[in-house]
Protein backbone atom coordinates (compact mmCIF):
# COMPACT_ATOMS: atom_id res chain seq x y z
CA UNK A 1 0.00 0.00 0.00
CA UNK A 2 2.86 2.39 0.73
CA UNK A 3 4.25 1.73 -2.74
CA UNK A 4 1.00 2.83 -4.35
CA UNK A 5 0.77 5.83 -2.04
CA UNK A 6 4.31 6.92 -2.94
CA UNK A 7 3.47 6.43 -6.63
CA UNK A 8 0.43 8.68 -6.31
CA UNK A 9 2.42 11.42 -4.60
CA UNK A 10 5.14 11.04 -7.23
CA UNK A 11 2.58 11.62 -9.99
CA UNK A 12 1.33 14.72 -8.16
CA UNK A 13 4.87 16.07 -7.68
CA UNK A 14 5.86 15.37 -11.29
CA UNK A 15 2.73 17.12 -12.59
CA UNK A 16 3.53 20.19 -10.51
CA UNK A 17 7.19 20.18 -11.49
CA UNK A 18 6.77 19.97 -15.27
CA UNK A 19 4.13 22.72 -15.28
CA UNK A 20 6.60 24.96 -13.46
CA UNK A 21 9.72 24.14 -15.44
CA UNK A 22 8.08 23.70 -18.86
CA UNK A 23 4.98 25.94 -18.83
CA UNK A 24 4.90 26.28 -22.62
CA UNK A 25 4.75 22.51 -23.07
CA UNK A 26 2.55 21.81 -20.05
CA UNK A 27 0.33 24.88 -19.48
CA UNK A 28 -2.16 25.03 -16.62
CA UNK A 29 -5.42 26.89 -16.10
CA UNK A 30 -5.36 30.55 -15.19
CA UNK A 31 -7.30 29.58 -12.07
CA UNK A 32 -4.05 28.44 -10.41
CA UNK A 33 -2.08 31.21 -8.73
CA UNK A 34 1.30 31.34 -10.47
CA UNK A 35 3.72 32.38 -7.77
CA UNK A 36 4.16 28.95 -6.12
CA UNK A 37 3.62 25.39 -7.33
CA UNK A 38 -0.02 24.57 -6.54
CA UNK A 39 -0.99 22.39 -9.49
CA UNK A 40 -2.64 19.89 -9.34
CA UNK A 41 -3.80 20.06 -5.69
CA UNK A 42 -4.78 23.78 -6.04
CA UNK A 43 -2.94 24.82 -2.84
CA UNK A 44 0.83 25.22 -2.56
CA UNK A 45 1.12 24.20 1.10
CA UNK A 46 -0.84 21.04 0.31
CA UNK A 47 1.59 20.40 -2.54
CA UNK A 48 4.44 20.96 -0.11
CA UNK A 49 3.35 18.42 2.48
CA UNK A 50 2.43 15.96 -0.32
CA UNK A 51 6.01 16.20 -1.59
CA UNK A 52 7.43 15.88 1.93
CA UNK A 53 5.38 12.75 2.67
CA UNK A 54 6.22 11.34 -0.77
CA UNK A 55 9.92 11.96 -0.21
CA UNK A 56 9.83 10.11 3.11
CA UNK A 57 7.94 7.17 1.63
CA UNK A 58 10.33 6.88 -1.32
CA UNK A 59 13.29 7.04 1.06
CA UNK A 60 11.70 4.12 2.90
CA UNK A 61 11.17 2.20 -0.33
CA UNK A 62 14.76 2.68 -1.44
CA UNK A 63 16.20 1.84 2.02
CA UNK A 64 14.18 -1.20 3.06
CA UNK A 65 15.73 -4.55 2.26
CA UNK A 66 12.24 -6.06 2.02
CA UNK A 67 11.50 -4.11 -1.17
CA UNK A 68 12.15 -5.51 -4.68
CA UNK A 69 15.21 -4.26 -6.52
CA UNK A 70 13.20 -2.35 -9.12
CA UNK A 71 11.24 -0.53 -6.41
CA UNK A 72 14.41 0.47 -4.56
CA UNK A 73 16.06 1.84 -7.70
CA UNK A 74 12.99 3.72 -8.97
CA UNK A 75 12.36 5.17 -5.49
CA UNK A 76 15.88 6.62 -5.40
CA UNK A 77 15.31 8.20 -8.81
CA UNK A 78 12.16 9.92 -7.54
CA UNK A 79 13.89 11.72 -4.67
CA UNK A 80 15.26 14.57 -6.86
CA UNK A 81 11.76 15.09 -8.29
CA UNK A 82 10.24 15.37 -4.82
CA UNK A 83 13.03 17.62 -3.55
CA UNK A 84 12.86 20.19 -6.36
CA UNK A 85 9.05 20.28 -6.39
CA UNK A 86 9.02 20.76 -2.61
CA UNK A 87 11.43 23.67 -2.98
CA UNK A 88 9.29 25.30 -5.67
CA UNK A 89 6.22 25.23 -3.42
CA UNK A 90 8.16 27.52 -1.05
CA UNK A 91 6.14 25.91 1.72
CA UNK A 92 8.05 26.55 4.92
CA UNK A 93 5.93 24.27 7.10
CA UNK A 94 6.34 21.27 4.82
CA UNK A 95 10.09 21.82 4.59
CA UNK A 96 10.39 22.16 8.37
CA UNK A 97 8.50 18.94 9.19
CA UNK A 98 10.44 16.79 6.73
CA UNK A 99 13.54 16.47 9.00
CA UNK A 100 11.23 15.42 11.85
CA UNK A 101 9.84 12.62 9.74
CA UNK A 102 13.28 11.51 8.57
CA UNK A 103 14.63 11.28 12.11
CA UNK A 104 11.52 9.48 13.33
CA UNK A 105 11.74 6.99 10.46
CA UNK A 106 15.38 6.20 11.19
CA UNK A 107 14.67 5.72 14.90
CA UNK A 108 11.57 3.55 14.42
CA UNK A 109 12.35 1.54 11.29
CA UNK A 110 16.17 1.36 11.44
CA UNK A 111 16.52 -0.06 7.91
CA UNK A 112 20.02 -1.26 7.13
CA UNK A 113 19.92 0.31 3.71
CA UNK A 114 19.32 3.84 5.02
CA UNK A 115 22.94 4.95 4.57
CA UNK A 116 23.30 3.76 0.99
CA UNK A 117 19.73 4.75 0.13
CA UNK A 118 20.10 8.23 1.55
CA UNK A 119 23.45 8.72 -0.15
CA UNK A 120 22.32 7.41 -3.53
CA UNK A 121 19.08 9.39 -3.63
CA UNK A 122 19.80 12.26 -1.26
CA UNK A 123 23.00 13.59 -2.80
CA UNK A 124 21.54 13.94 -6.34
CA UNK A 125 18.39 15.44 -4.80
CA UNK A 126 20.50 18.02 -2.94
CA UNK A 127 22.43 18.87 -6.11
CA UNK A 128 19.23 19.29 -8.13
CA UNK A 129 17.68 21.49 -5.45
CA UNK A 130 20.78 23.67 -5.19
CA UNK A 131 20.83 24.23 -8.94
CA UNK A 132 17.10 24.99 -8.96
CA UNK A 133 17.67 27.49 -6.15
CA UNK A 134 20.41 29.18 -8.17
CA UNK A 135 18.08 29.76 -11.13
CA UNK A 136 16.40 32.72 -9.51
CA UNK A 137 13.90 33.49 -12.27
CA UNK A 138 12.00 30.31 -11.39
CA UNK A 139 11.34 31.83 -7.95
CA UNK A 140 9.27 34.70 -9.37
CA UNK A 141 5.55 34.93 -9.97
CA UNK A 142 6.09 35.87 -13.63
CA UNK A 143 8.23 32.82 -14.37
CA UNK A 144 5.97 31.88 -17.30
CA UNK A 145 6.26 35.20 -19.14
CA UNK A 146 10.01 35.51 -19.57
CA UNK A 147 12.21 33.93 -22.21
CA UNK A 148 15.12 33.87 -19.76
CA UNK A 149 12.98 32.08 -17.17
CA UNK A 150 11.90 29.56 -19.80
CA UNK A 151 15.55 28.82 -20.54
CA UNK A 152 16.25 28.36 -16.85
CA UNK A 153 13.24 26.05 -16.57
CA UNK A 154 14.52 23.83 -19.37
CA UNK A 155 17.95 23.78 -17.78
CA UNK A 156 16.60 22.73 -14.37
CA UNK A 157 14.34 20.11 -15.98
CA UNK A 158 17.40 18.57 -17.63
CA UNK A 159 19.29 18.71 -14.32
CA UNK A 160 16.46 16.92 -12.48
CA UNK A 161 16.37 14.23 -15.17
CA UNK A 162 20.14 13.69 -15.00
CA UNK A 163 20.10 13.63 -11.19
CA UNK A 164 17.26 11.10 -11.22
CA UNK A 165 19.23 8.83 -13.55
CA UNK A 166 22.37 9.25 -11.43
CA UNK A 167 20.40 8.39 -8.28
CA UNK A 168 19.04 5.25 -9.94
CA UNK A 169 22.52 4.24 -11.07
CA UNK A 170 24.06 4.82 -7.67
CA UNK A 171 21.31 2.91 -5.94
CA UNK A 172 21.70 -0.06 -8.24
CA UNK A 173 25.47 -0.01 -7.74
CA UNK A 174 25.04 0.02 -3.94
CA UNK A 175 22.72 -3.00 -3.80
CA UNK A 176 25.60 -5.50 -3.29
CA UNK A 177 26.68 -3.46 -0.27
CA UNK A 178 23.18 -3.70 1.13
CA UNK A 179 23.14 -7.47 0.69
CA UNK A 180 26.38 -7.79 2.62
CA UNK A 181 25.05 -5.60 5.41
CA UNK A 182 21.84 -7.64 5.55
CA UNK A 183 23.86 -10.82 6.21
CA UNK A 184 25.60 -9.35 9.26
CA UNK A 185 24.12 -10.48 12.57
CA UNK A 186 23.79 -7.58 14.97
CA UNK A 187 22.94 -8.06 18.66
CA UNK A 188 19.54 -6.85 19.74
CA UNK A 189 21.14 -4.09 21.77
CA UNK A 190 22.56 -2.62 18.56
CA UNK A 191 19.18 -1.06 17.76
CA UNK A 192 19.26 0.89 20.98
CA UNK A 193 22.85 1.91 20.31
CA UNK A 194 21.84 3.16 16.86
CA UNK A 195 18.92 5.12 18.25
CA UNK A 196 21.13 6.60 20.95
CA UNK A 197 23.79 7.49 18.38
CA UNK A 198 21.24 9.30 16.22
CA UNK A 199 20.01 11.29 19.21
CA UNK A 200 23.55 12.20 20.29
CA UNK A 201 24.47 13.23 16.75
CA UNK A 202 21.41 15.45 16.58
CA UNK A 203 22.23 17.10 19.90
CA UNK A 204 25.84 17.71 18.91
CA UNK A 205 24.81 19.09 15.52
CA UNK A 206 22.24 21.37 17.16
CA UNK A 207 24.86 22.69 19.56
CA UNK A 208 27.39 23.32 16.78
CA UNK A 209 24.76 25.16 14.72
CA UNK A 210 23.73 27.23 17.74
CA UNK A 211 20.22 25.85 17.31
CA UNK A 212 18.85 27.01 20.71
CA UNK A 213 19.52 30.68 19.91
CA UNK A 214 18.21 30.34 16.36
CA UNK A 215 15.03 28.67 17.58
CA UNK A 216 14.57 31.34 20.23
CA UNK A 217 14.98 34.13 17.67
CA UNK A 218 12.57 32.43 15.25
CA UNK A 219 10.03 31.95 18.02
CA UNK A 220 10.28 35.62 19.00
CA UNK A 221 9.71 36.68 15.39
CA UNK A 222 6.85 34.23 14.89
CA UNK A 223 4.94 35.32 17.98
CA UNK A 224 4.93 38.98 16.93
CA UNK A 225 1.96 38.29 14.66
CA UNK A 226 3.10 39.85 11.39
CA UNK A 227 2.20 39.39 7.74
CA UNK A 228 5.02 38.61 5.36
CA UNK A 229 6.13 41.55 3.25
CA UNK A 230 5.78 41.10 -0.48
CA UNK A 231 8.96 40.18 -2.33
CA UNK A 232 9.35 39.38 -5.99
CA UNK A 233 11.91 36.76 -4.97
CA UNK A 234 9.97 33.94 -3.29
CA UNK A 235 13.18 32.44 -1.93
CA UNK A 236 13.08 34.99 0.87
CA UNK A 237 10.14 33.06 2.34
CA UNK A 238 12.37 30.11 3.17
CA UNK A 239 14.42 32.00 5.75
CA UNK A 240 11.59 34.03 7.24
CA UNK A 241 10.02 33.12 10.59
CA UNK A 242 7.09 35.54 10.23
CA UNK A 243 3.78 33.84 11.10
CA UNK A 244 1.95 35.44 8.12
CA UNK A 245 -1.33 35.82 10.01
CA UNK A 246 -1.36 32.43 11.76
CA UNK A 247 -1.26 33.98 15.24
CA UNK A 248 -4.50 35.87 14.56
CA UNK A 249 -6.14 32.71 13.21
CA UNK A 250 -5.17 30.73 16.29
CA UNK A 251 -6.04 33.49 18.77
CA UNK A 252 -9.57 33.76 17.44
CA UNK A 253 -9.95 29.97 17.50
CA UNK A 254 -8.97 30.05 21.17
CA UNK A 255 -11.45 32.87 21.77
CA UNK A 256 -14.21 30.64 20.39
CA UNK A 257 -13.04 27.79 22.62
CA UNK A 258 -12.95 29.95 25.74
CA UNK A 259 -16.50 31.13 25.07
CA UNK A 260 -17.81 27.54 24.77
CA UNK A 261 -15.14 25.19 26.14
CA UNK A 262 -17.33 22.09 26.48
CA UNK A 263 -19.40 21.91 23.29
CA UNK A 264 -17.78 24.63 21.15
CA UNK A 265 -19.49 27.04 18.79
CA UNK A 266 -20.70 24.34 16.36
CA UNK A 267 -19.26 22.45 13.42
CA UNK A 268 -18.17 24.71 10.59
CA UNK A 269 -18.64 27.94 12.55
CA UNK A 270 -15.04 29.15 12.72
CA UNK A 271 -15.77 31.56 9.87
CA UNK A 272 -18.51 33.15 11.98
CA UNK A 273 -16.19 33.44 14.98
CA UNK A 274 -13.57 35.05 12.75
CA UNK A 275 -16.07 37.54 11.33
CA UNK A 276 -16.99 38.68 14.83
CA UNK A 277 -13.50 39.06 16.26
CA UNK A 278 -11.12 39.45 13.31
CA UNK A 279 -8.50 42.20 13.40
CA UNK A 280 -8.36 44.88 10.69
CA UNK A 281 -8.28 44.84 7.72
CA UNK A 282 -11.48 42.81 7.09
CA UNK A 283 -9.95 39.71 5.48
CA UNK A 284 -12.22 36.72 4.85
CA UNK A 285 -10.99 33.53 6.53
CA UNK A 286 -12.85 30.23 6.57
CA UNK A 287 -10.37 28.04 8.46
CA UNK A 288 -8.43 28.31 11.70
CA UNK A 289 -5.22 27.05 10.01
CA UNK A 290 -4.91 24.41 12.73
CA UNK A 291 -6.91 21.20 12.84
CA UNK A 292 -6.65 21.01 16.61
CA UNK A 293 -7.38 24.63 17.51
CA UNK A 294 -10.26 24.86 15.05
CA UNK A 295 -11.70 21.63 16.43
CA UNK A 296 -11.44 23.05 19.95
CA UNK A 297 -13.21 26.22 18.82
CA UNK A 298 -16.01 24.47 16.95
CA UNK A 299 -16.46 21.22 18.90
CA UNK A 300 -15.00 21.99 22.32
CA UNK A 301 -13.11 19.59 24.56
CA UNK A 302 -15.33 16.68 23.56
CA UNK A 303 -14.59 17.15 19.87
CA UNK A 304 -10.87 17.49 20.49
CA UNK A 305 -10.76 14.29 22.54
CA UNK A 306 -12.67 12.40 19.85
CA UNK A 307 -10.30 13.73 17.18
CA UNK A 308 -7.19 12.79 19.13
CA UNK A 309 -8.66 9.36 19.84
CA UNK A 310 -9.29 8.72 16.15
CA UNK A 311 -5.87 9.92 14.97
CA UNK A 312 -3.99 8.47 17.94
CA UNK A 313 -5.55 5.04 17.43
CA UNK A 314 -4.18 4.92 13.88
CA UNK A 315 -0.62 5.92 14.81
CA UNK A 316 -0.50 3.85 18.00
CA UNK A 317 -1.69 0.86 15.98
CA UNK A 318 1.35 1.34 13.76
CA UNK A 319 3.70 1.72 16.72
CA UNK A 320 2.43 -1.50 18.34
CA UNK A 321 3.34 -3.43 15.20
CA UNK A 322 6.94 -2.21 14.94
CA UNK A 323 8.17 -5.46 16.42
CA UNK A 324 6.87 -7.55 13.53
CA UNK A 325 8.47 -8.52 10.23
CA UNK A 326 7.21 -5.36 8.48
CA UNK A 327 8.93 -2.99 10.89
CA UNK A 328 10.25 -0.82 8.07
CA UNK A 329 6.79 -0.27 6.56
CA UNK A 330 5.17 0.47 9.92
CA UNK A 331 8.00 2.85 10.79
CA UNK A 332 7.48 4.72 7.52
CA UNK A 333 3.73 4.83 8.09
CA UNK A 334 4.07 6.24 11.61
CA UNK A 335 6.76 8.78 10.59
CA UNK A 336 4.85 10.01 7.52
CA UNK A 337 1.58 10.13 9.45
CA UNK A 338 3.22 12.12 12.23
CA UNK A 339 4.56 14.62 9.70
CA UNK A 340 1.11 15.04 8.23
CA UNK A 341 -0.55 15.53 11.61
CA UNK A 342 2.07 18.06 12.72
CA UNK A 343 1.55 20.03 9.53
CA UNK A 344 -2.22 19.89 10.06
CA UNK A 345 -1.60 21.87 13.24
CA UNK A 346 -0.38 24.89 11.27
CA UNK A 347 -2.51 24.76 8.13
CA UNK A 348 -5.86 23.55 6.76
CA UNK A 349 -4.67 20.59 4.70
CA UNK A 350 -7.00 18.19 6.58
CA UNK A 351 -9.59 19.45 4.09
CA UNK A 352 -7.57 18.03 1.19
CA UNK A 353 -8.65 14.40 0.66
CA UNK A 354 -5.58 13.71 -1.47
CA UNK A 355 -3.43 14.22 1.62
CA UNK A 356 -5.40 12.27 4.20
CA UNK A 357 -7.13 9.43 2.37
CA UNK A 358 -3.94 7.36 2.34
CA UNK A 359 -3.47 7.85 6.11
CA UNK A 360 -6.86 6.36 6.94
CA UNK A 361 -6.49 3.63 4.33
CA UNK A 362 -3.05 2.59 5.58
CA UNK A 363 -4.25 3.00 9.16
CA UNK A 364 -7.08 0.59 8.48
CA UNK A 365 -4.61 -1.90 7.04
CA UNK A 366 -2.36 -1.51 10.08
CA UNK A 367 -5.19 -1.99 12.56
CA UNK A 368 -6.49 -5.02 10.64
CA UNK A 369 -3.11 -6.74 10.79
CA UNK A 370 -3.00 -10.34 11.93
CA UNK A 371 -0.13 -9.62 14.34
CA UNK A 372 -1.63 -7.26 16.91
CA UNK A 373 -0.04 -6.94 20.31
CA UNK A 374 -3.48 -6.66 21.93
CA UNK A 375 -6.41 -9.10 21.81
CA UNK A 376 -8.46 -9.25 18.62
CA UNK A 377 -12.10 -8.18 18.49
CA UNK A 378 -14.74 -10.81 17.86
CA UNK A 379 -16.86 -10.91 14.72
CA UNK A 380 -19.95 -9.24 16.23
CA UNK A 381 -18.06 -6.16 17.57
CA UNK A 382 -16.48 -5.78 14.13
CA UNK A 383 -19.89 -5.90 12.43
CA UNK A 384 -21.30 -3.36 14.88
CA UNK A 385 -18.31 -1.08 14.37
CA UNK A 386 -18.68 -1.32 10.59
CA UNK A 387 -22.37 -0.42 10.79
CA UNK A 388 -21.53 2.53 13.02
CA UNK A 389 -19.04 3.77 10.44
CA UNK A 390 -21.71 3.53 7.73
CA UNK A 391 -24.11 5.57 9.86
CA UNK A 392 -21.46 8.19 10.51
CA UNK A 393 -20.74 8.36 6.79
CA UNK A 394 -24.32 9.24 5.85
CA UNK A 395 -24.04 12.96 6.66
CA UNK A 396 -20.86 13.66 4.65
CA UNK A 397 -22.22 11.51 1.83
CA UNK A 398 -25.46 13.50 1.66
CA UNK A 399 -23.47 16.72 1.95
CA UNK A 400 -21.33 15.72 -1.02
CA UNK A 401 -24.42 14.59 -2.96
CA UNK A 402 -26.00 18.04 -2.55
CA UNK A 403 -22.86 20.02 -3.41
CA UNK A 404 -22.91 19.88 -7.26
CA UNK A 405 -26.42 21.38 -7.66
CA UNK A 406 -25.59 23.98 -5.00
CA UNK A 407 -22.43 24.98 -6.87
CA UNK A 408 -24.44 25.35 -10.06
CA UNK A 409 -27.10 27.39 -8.24
CA UNK A 410 -24.52 29.81 -6.86
CA UNK A 411 -22.89 30.22 -10.28
CA UNK A 412 -26.23 30.81 -11.97
CA UNK A 413 -27.29 33.31 -9.32
CA UNK A 414 -24.05 35.25 -9.89
CA UNK A 415 -25.01 35.76 -13.57
CA UNK A 416 -28.64 36.56 -12.64
CA UNK A 417 -30.02 33.35 -14.15
CA UNK A 418 -32.51 32.84 -11.37
CA UNK A 419 -34.75 30.33 -13.14
CA UNK A 420 -31.91 27.82 -13.39
CA UNK A 421 -30.59 28.79 -9.95
CA UNK A 422 -33.95 28.04 -8.33
CA UNK A 423 -34.16 24.63 -9.99
CA UNK A 424 -30.69 23.63 -8.82
CA UNK A 425 -31.20 25.08 -5.33
CA UNK A 426 -34.39 23.05 -4.98
CA UNK A 427 -32.49 19.95 -6.07
CA UNK A 428 -29.90 20.66 -3.38
CA UNK A 429 -32.62 20.97 -0.72
CA UNK A 430 -34.13 17.68 -1.83
CA UNK A 431 -30.79 15.96 -1.48
CA UNK A 432 -29.83 17.50 1.87
CA UNK A 433 -32.40 19.95 3.17
CA UNK A 434 -30.66 20.80 6.41
CA UNK A 435 -28.08 22.95 4.60
CA UNK A 436 -28.83 26.69 4.74
CA UNK A 437 -27.03 27.74 1.55
CA UNK A 438 -29.60 26.59 -1.05
CA UNK A 439 -32.37 28.28 0.93
CA UNK A 440 -30.36 31.51 0.81
CA UNK A 441 -30.13 31.27 -2.98
CA UNK A 442 -33.88 30.64 -3.17
CA UNK A 443 -34.55 33.66 -0.96
CA UNK A 444 -32.55 36.08 -3.08
CA UNK A 445 -33.84 34.68 -6.38
CA UNK A 446 -37.49 34.73 -5.27
CA UNK A 447 -37.02 38.36 -4.23
CA UNK A 448 -35.56 39.21 -7.65
CA UNK A 449 -38.57 37.61 -9.31
CA UNK A 450 -41.02 39.51 -7.10
CA UNK A 451 -42.13 36.44 -5.15
CA UNK A 452 -41.70 38.20 -1.84
CA UNK A 453 -43.63 35.78 0.38
CA UNK A 454 -41.59 32.85 -0.95
CA UNK A 455 -38.42 34.89 -0.55
CA UNK A 456 -39.12 35.57 3.12
CA UNK A 457 -39.96 31.93 3.81
CA UNK A 458 -36.80 30.71 2.10
CA UNK A 459 -34.52 33.19 3.88
CA UNK A 460 -36.19 32.40 7.21
CA UNK A 461 -35.50 28.72 6.51
CA UNK A 462 -31.82 29.52 5.86
CA UNK A 463 -31.58 31.51 9.09
CA UNK A 464 -33.30 28.79 11.14
CA UNK A 465 -30.67 26.30 9.98
CA UNK A 466 -27.73 28.54 10.89
CA UNK A 467 -29.03 31.23 13.29
CA UNK A 468 -25.64 32.65 14.23
CA UNK A 469 -24.47 33.30 10.68
CA UNK A 470 -24.69 37.02 9.98
CA UNK A 471 -25.18 36.54 6.23
CA UNK A 472 -28.61 34.97 6.73
CA UNK A 473 -29.74 37.77 9.03
CA UNK A 474 -28.44 40.17 6.39
CA UNK A 475 -30.39 38.24 3.74
CA UNK A 476 -33.54 38.57 5.86
CA UNK A 477 -33.02 42.33 5.96
CA UNK A 478 -32.75 42.41 2.16
CA UNK A 479 -35.80 40.27 1.34
CA UNK A 480 -37.98 41.83 4.03
CA UNK A 481 -36.92 45.28 2.89
CA UNK A 482 -37.68 44.73 -0.80
CA UNK A 483 -41.03 43.25 0.30
CA UNK A 484 -41.93 46.59 1.83
CA UNK A 485 -41.55 45.37 5.42
CA UNK A 486 -39.24 46.79 8.07
CA UNK A 487 -35.70 45.43 7.50
CA UNK A 488 -34.03 47.28 10.39
CA UNK A 489 -34.28 44.56 13.09
CA UNK A 490 -32.62 42.03 10.80
CA UNK A 491 -29.95 44.50 9.72
CA UNK A 492 -29.11 45.28 13.35
CA UNK A 493 -28.92 41.56 14.11
CA UNK A 494 -26.54 41.05 11.18
CA UNK A 495 -24.35 43.84 12.51
CA UNK A 496 -24.43 42.36 16.01
CA UNK A 497 -23.32 39.01 14.64
CA UNK A 498 -20.56 40.58 12.54
CA UNK A 499 -19.79 44.08 13.77
CA UNK A 500 -16.70 44.39 11.55
CA UNK A 501 -18.29 43.68 8.18
CA UNK A 502 -18.48 46.79 5.97
CA UNK A 503 -21.67 45.59 4.21
CA UNK A 504 -23.52 45.15 7.49
CA UNK A 505 -22.23 48.49 8.77
CA UNK A 506 -23.30 50.27 5.58
CA UNK A 507 -26.75 48.66 5.58
CA UNK A 508 -27.53 49.68 9.17
CA UNK A 509 -26.20 53.19 8.55
CA UNK A 510 -28.17 53.69 5.34
CA UNK A 511 -31.38 52.31 6.86
CA UNK A 512 -31.01 54.64 9.83
CA UNK A 513 -30.76 57.58 7.44
CA UNK A 514 -33.87 56.50 5.49
CA UNK A 515 -36.94 58.18 7.03
CA UNK A 516 -39.74 56.43 5.13
CA UNK A 517 -40.67 52.86 4.24
CA UNK A 518 -40.15 53.64 0.56
CA UNK A 519 -36.66 54.97 1.26
CA UNK A 520 -35.80 51.89 3.31
CA UNK A 521 -37.00 49.70 0.47
CA UNK A 522 -34.73 51.59 -1.93
CA UNK A 523 -31.80 50.99 0.42
CA UNK A 524 -32.34 47.23 0.44
CA UNK A 525 -32.86 47.11 -3.33
CA UNK A 526 -29.44 48.68 -3.93
CA UNK A 527 -27.61 46.99 -1.03
CA UNK A 528 -24.59 44.78 -1.71
CA UNK A 529 -25.17 41.03 -1.50
CA UNK A 530 -22.21 39.44 0.32
CA UNK A 531 -20.20 36.83 -1.53
CA UNK A 532 -19.20 33.53 0.04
Amino acid sequence: MLRWTASAFAAIALAGLVTRLLPETFPISAGFLPERVSFPLTYWNAMGIACAVGALLTLHLTSSGREPVVVRVVAAALLPVFAVTLYLTFSRGAIWVLPIGLVLYVLLAQPRGIVTGLAAGGIPAAVATKIAYGNELLARADYDSSAAAAAQGRHVALVVLVCALVAAGLRFAALPVDRRIERIEFPREARWLLAGGVVVALLVGAALANAPRRISDARATFTQGQYMEYSSDLRTRLTSAVDNGRIDNWRIALDGFKANPFHGTGAGTYRITWDRHRPPPPVKVNDGHSLYLETMSEMGVVGLLLLLTALGTILIGGVLRLGGPERHAYGAFVAAGTMLLIHAGIDWDWEMPALFVWLFGAGGVALASRQPRLGEMGRMPRVIAALAVLVLGMTPALFAYSQPPLDRAVSEFAVRNCDAAINDALTATERFGTRPEPWQVLGYCDARLGQYALARRAMDAARSRDPNNWQYAYGQAIVYGVSGLDPRPFAREALRLNPLDPDAVALVKNLAAAKTAAARRDVTVTATIPQG
